[in-house]
């Protein structure tokens, strides 16, 4: 290739070719001359950078960590880095903030912890041991040295160690616990009606002036949001089993190879009675085993013999019936034993940890041999998936390549690969068909560099044997659906607005009458309006009534003896919600069991060490010189 380019590479070319590489080399030592500074700080705390590299890998791991905690849950619009970025600043400049009061404070993580640490981790140990093959691999996985990693272990360490510090000496008195308890635990008994919204609703009383405002004023309720047509190929082993060629040479092979799996696993039908011994009584156990077995063979009944005697509780009651068993479930030389038996014959006494079994075994079923003919079906089944399987791992390494090769057009992939480029309707964020609706898919259709850049996606792992590559064919920016073709909707939604204008109206007029001395029972009321008045005792929890109202009734000022208090609130549906406070009664610490009353403790020490946590941060930012640079 060099030579070619030697022979070539004459006149023009040359010069060209010159200048097209020493372009970005100059530009890269005009950078240093200017001072411009590739990776800029976005914060400076006390003097130490946070710069834009540190802060983009940030952002980066926490946009990918919310992906995997939400799946299909997760909404890319609200992790966008203009939203995520001042909100990880501010994590950083805090620990920014924690690791220079450590320094200040002597405060140190010793290696031996940082190791005992890393050995404990679950994903990192095989078999209850600690991996160092494993570790190593994770650690580069990650894209980081032991030594970067073993930092980072520290540093979380150091974090948590500050924390605690704080927390853990919060010290919680019984006035604030019985406090807190007071009002947590506290219920409120309540009557209200429901005005509701439904009995003014008058279509006819909606002029077009107040339709025109409406609209204007809901316009988001009446947008279509962003949306796309893909195109894309879907790589699925399924759909590759009838491409896998088959001949009887073929088959036949791979039921020789493969002959365990089509011959069924033998099972036998068992019953038992145990004599447990703990080793000190052994021979004593040993003898009333022997026993048995003689009364056995005598013609005693196996189920009544197990019922008086078997020190098993799962099948004494069922007479020693332990169902059908199969290897790998009992201990070794039970199974031995009972594998060795013949069905019908006595065994024992058997020796396990558990003390003497005597075993009969009623009935075998599986374990035949089968023959080719016998199986052939599954035999073919079986050599077609593995054989699909293949097939795509090797088209899913060449779907890889061609996609990337060919970032503009998915037919040289499809016609290469001899697969056919499917097409879906409009499909947006939060609606997609089925089989589209996975949430790689709907990311990858709107990232930046298929939806703007117009190229296909990368290779998306569906499933281990089923993937997929896209690209947008069509593509509408979220748009307002014009007023005439949503007369008829606005008009429906203004006449219930205005309707819950007028329920409201009627409520709060209600309620400041009542508020002010009103002489008739909130049940005289209901009752001459014809509302229902519904009753509870409710908790600040509770889901009977309406959590709009909860909230409401319990910001009611205490009651004095003998008095009311009366709140209303907008629902959720728009009706007006009227009720009557007429008994508030406290929560009581001494009512509560003695570990309800630890939790609570505990749960509170956490709550108000958190907040005093939280003091010595603001504490931190307020003498600390933080400057931030972020655009």
């Amino acid at each position: 290739m060099l030579q070619a380019i030697r022979e070539k590479a004459q006149g023009w070319i040359a010069w060209a070719i010159v200048i097209l590489i020493s372009i970005p080399f100059a530009l890269f030592g005009i950078q240093q001359y200017l001072g411009v500074d590739t990776n800029p700080p976005v914060a400076k705390v006390n003097g130490d950078k946070i710069t834009s590299q540190q802060l983009d890998q940030r952002v980066r791991e926490f946009r990918e960590n919310m992906r995997r905690t939400l799946g299909k849950s997760f909404v890319p619009e609200l992790f966008e880095d203009a939203a995520l970025k001042p909100q990880v600043l501010k994590r950083m400049i805090d620990e920014t903030l924690l690791r220079q009061a450590a320094d200040d404070w002597n405060m140190r993580i010793s290696n031996a912890q940082v190791a005992s640490y890393i050995r404990s981790i679950p994903q990192l140990q095989n078999d209850g041991h600690f991996d160092v093959g494993l570790y190593e691999a994770t650690v580069r996985n990650q894209g980081l040295t032991k030594a970067g990693f073993e930092a980072l272990v520290r540093s979380d360490l150091l974090s948590q160690q500050q924390q605690e510090g704080v927390v853990d000496t919060v010290l919680v008195t019984g006035s604030q616990l019985a406090e807190q308890v007071r009002l947590a635990e506290q219920k409120r008994s309540i009557g209200y009606v429901r005005i509701p919204a439904k009995a003014f609703i008058d279509k006819s009383k909606v002029s077009e002036a107040d339709a025109q405002a409406y609209y204007k004023a809901h316009q988001q309720d009446y947008a279509v949001p962003e949306r796309v047509k893909l195109a894309y190929i879907r790589l699925s082993a399924d759909e590759l089993t009838d491409q896998v060629e088959v001949t009887e040479d073929k088959l036949h092979e791979y039921f020789d190879t493969h002959r365990d799996e089509f011959v069924a696993t033998q099972e036998r039908k068992v019953r038992h009675i145990l004599i447990e011994s703990d080793g000190k009584n052994d021979a004593e156990k040993k003898a009333l085993a022997e026993k048995l077995l003689l009364q056995l063979r005598n013609g005693a009944d196996f189920a009544e013999l197990a019922k008086k005697y078997s020190d098993d509780p799962g099948s004494a009651e069922d007479g020693g019936d332990l169902g059908w068993v199969n290897r790998g479930v009992m201990v070794k030389p039970f199974e031995d034993a009972v594998f060795a038996a013949e069905p019908g014959k006595l065994v024992g006494p058997v020796k396990t940890q558990y003390g003497y079994h005597i075993i009969l075994v009623s009935e075998i079923r599986g374990g035949e041999e089968a023959t080719f003919d016998q199986v052939r079906n599954k035999v073919e089944q079986a050599y077609r998936k593995q054989q699909a399987e293949e097939l795509f791992y090797n088209y899913f390494e060449r779907l890889v390549d061609l996609a990337y090769e060919t970032p503009d057009s998915l037919v040289p992939v499809a016609e290469a690969l001899d697969l056919k480029v499917q097409h879906s309707d409009w499909i947006s964020r939060g609606k997609a068909p089925a089989g589209l609706d996975d949430s790689k898919i709907l990311n990858a259709a709107f990232s930046d560099d298929v939806l703007q850049q117009g190229n296909n996606s990368d290779v998306i792992e569906l499933k281990p044997t089923e993937a997929m590559v896209l690209r947008v064919q069509e593509h509408e920016e979220e748009s307002v659906r014009p007023f005439d073709s949503v007369r008829a909707q606005v008009i429906e939604a203004a006449a219930r607005a205005q309707a819950s204008d007028k329920a409201r109206a009627q409520g709060e007029q209600l309620l400041a009458q009542q508020r002010q001395g009103g002489t008739r029972p909130l049940a005289d009321i209901a009752k001459a309006k014809g509302w229902k008045l519904e009753k509870a005792t409710i908790s600040r929890q509770d889901a009977r009534v309406p959590a709009e109202l909860v909230d409401a009734v319990f910001a009611v000022p205490a009651l004095n003896k003998d008095e009311l208090g009366y709140t209303g609130v907008v629902s959720a549906e728009g009706d007006y919600l009227l009720a009557e406070v007429s008994r508030i009664t406290d929560g009581d610490l001494q009512a509560l069991p003695e570990q309800a009353r630890k939790a609570r403790r505990s749960a509170l020490a956490r709550s108000e060490g958190s907040l005093e946590f939280r003091g010595v941060l603001e504490a931190l930012r307020a003498r600390s010189d933080i400057e931030i640079l972020l655009k």
